[in-house]
C-alpha cells in the first residue's frame, strides 16, 4: 500500500515538474533582430515589461537576409528589422504577418573619406541599398533636396513599375548642377563596407549604426525630410508568422511596444535619429507569402 501511495505521489511531483516547465516555455518570447537599434531596444524597453508581466524574452541578432525564413521555420516567435513594403516582397511558402510598428529610422546621406567637404559635387558618386522599396526611398529623399527629379513615366501612382537595379540613373533627371552625379545600387549587407568606393552613401538606419561604428552621426550629412505618412509607412514592425498572430506571445509584445516607457527610451536613447511610431496591426491583415503568394509565383 505504501510503495502504491509513493508511486503516486511520484508521478504526480513528475506530472507537476512537467507542466511547470511546459509554463517556462510558454512564457518565453523568442526574437530574432537586427543588432541596432532592433535588438537594443528590446533587450533595454521590451525586456523588463515582458519580465513584469511574467514572460522572459530572449533576443537574437541575425542577419537580416535570414529573419522571415527563420521566423517561418519556426525558429523564433518573431523579428524586428523590417518595414512593411519589404514584409510584402516576402514569398516564402509560410505566411507572415505585421504584429505592430514599433519605430521609424531616419534615413541618411552619409560621406564617406573620398569627399572632404560633406558636400555633393557635380560628378559624385552615391551607393543606394539595392531593394526597390528602399530605392524609392533614397530617391525621394535626394529629389526631396532638389538634386534630382524621378522621371514620371518610371513613377505611376506612388510606385516604381519594372525597376531595373543594375541601372538606377535611368529613373532620374538630374538638375542642373548636378548632371554628372551617379547612383550605384549594393547589396545592403555590403553597404558600409563599399562606402569609401563611392563619395556618398544613403544608408538605412540600422546599417549604419552597426556597421559605421560609434561615430557614424559624425557621417551625416543630410537627414530625411520624413513626413508623417513617410513615417507611418515605413515605420519598422515586429514580425510573426500569420498562424500565431493572436496567440498570447503576440498580444503580449503588442501591448508592450504600446507602452509610453518605450517611446521615452527610443527618444532619449536615439534622439532624431530613430522615431517612436505605434500602431497595432493585428486586425490590419498586413501580411506576405503562404499559399497565396506561391500560387501568384507560378
Amino acid at each position: 500500500m505504501k510503495k502504491n501511495l509513493f508511486a503516486a505521489l511520484a508521478l504526480l511531483a513528475g506530472a507537476a515538474a512537467l507542466g511547470g516547465c511546459s509554463q517556462s516555455t510558454d512564457k518565453t518570447i523568442t526574437i530574432c533582430a537586427s543588432e541596432l537599434p532592433h535588438a537594443k531596444i528590446l533587450n533595454e524597453a521590451f525586456a523588463p515589461l515582458l519580465k513584469a508581466d511574467g514572460y522572459t524574452l530572449k533576443v537574437t541578432v541575425l542577419d537580416w537576409t535570414l529573419q522571415n525564413e527563420a521566423v517561418a521555420a519556426g525558429d523564433y516567435d518573431a523579428n524586428y528589422f523590417q518595414h512593411v513594403p519589404y514584409l510584402e516582397t516576402y514569398t516564402g511558402s509560410v505566411a507572415l504577418s505585421a504584429a505592430c510598428k514599433i519605430h521609424y529610422e531616419k534615413l541618411c546621406l552619409y560621406a564617406s573619406s573620398k569627399d572632404a567637404n560633406k558636400t555633393l559635387d557635380d560628378g559624385e558618386s552615391i551607393e543606394l541599398v539595392n531593394d526597390v522599396s528602399n530605392i524609392e526611398r533614397a530617391l525621394l529623399f535626394l529629389q526631396s533636396y532638389s538634386y534630382l527629379t524621378i522621371k514620371a513615366s518610371d513613377y505611376v501612382s506612388g510606385a516604381f513599375t519594372n525597376f531595373d537595379v543594375t541601372k538606377p540613373n535611368d529613373y532620374v533627371t538630374w538638375s542642373s548642377g548636378y548632371a554628372s552625379c551617379t547612383l550605384t545600387c549594393v547589396q545592403e549587407s555590403s553597404l558600409c563596407a563599399s562606402l569609401p568606393d563611392y563619395h556618398f552613401g544613403i544608408i538605412p538606419g540600422n546599417t549604419a549604426m552597426t556597421g559605421l561604428g560609434s561615430a557614424y552621426a559624425s557621417q551625416i550629412v543630410l537627414s530625411e525630410k520624413a513626413t508623417a505618412a513617410t513615417i507611418a509607412a515605413k515605420a519598422n514592425i515586429i514580425a510573426v508568422k500569420t498562424s500565431n498572430l493572436a496567440s498570447a506571445k503576440t498580444k503580449e509584445l503588442v501591448k508592450v511596444a504600446a507602452d509610453a516607457s518605450v517611446s521615452t527610451y527610443i527618444a532619449s536613447t536615439f534622439g532624431d535619429s530613430v522615431l517612436y511610431h505605434y500602431e497595432d496591426l493585428t486586425n490590419s491583415n498586413v501580411s506576405a507569402g503562404g499559399a497565396s503568394s506561391s500560387a501568384s509565383a507560378s
